[in-house]
């Protein structure tokens, strides 16, 4: 009888529910991560590829343009041959920037607890207080070293020889 006690106890244990944390739980998501340096940097380095071509492009144009009609519509494509460099560079450097939600890591540490104020200015006062005695400490120790200095320095190299 002993036995089918223990037995019983433990089949109620293997079937309770864990308990519910009051903290959301926050998993990682693969496709809110931005892309690897290797592929944002090789879709950068096409990106800028592909520019480069449209201004050789517009040069060419820009030759056609002129020895055909001789016109001043052959500035346009020139303008535009001028502009693309500094704008294909403006891009190159931007970088991925499409990104998602920035997704706390696992394992990450929390300083305190953002849902309880309280706790959150107990541990913002004690660092100030901390941070208090600190500065008085240091204050306390640098008067110290001043006061030796007047009693016990040597003031012949600091005013010379009268």
């Amino acid at each position: 009888m002993n036995r089918t006690k223990s037995t019983q106890r433990i089949q109620l244990q293997r079937t309770t529910p864990e308990p519910e944390t009051d903290r959301p739980v926050s998993s990682q998501n693969i496709t809110t991560l931005p892309d690897s340096p290797e592929i944002d940097r090789a879709h950068r380095l096409s990106r800028y590829v592909w520019q480069m071509a449209f201004r050789v492009v517009c040069f060419v144009a820009a030759v056609l343009i002129w020895s055909a009609w001789h016109s001043w519509i052959a500035v346009l494509p020139i303008v535009a041959a001028a502009i693309v460099p500094w704008v294909a560079v403006v891009l190159a450097n931007a970088g991925n920037r499409t990104g998602g939600d920035v997704v706390r890591p696992g394992g990450a540490v929390e300083l305190y607890d953002a849902v309880d104020p309280h706790l959150r200015e107990e541990q913002e006062e004690a660092r100030a207080q901390a941070y208090r005695a600190e500065q008085e400490r240091l204050r306390d120790q640098a008067q110290r070293a001043q006061e030796d200095w007047q009693r016990n320095g040597d003031r012949s190299r600091v005013w010379g020889r009268r």
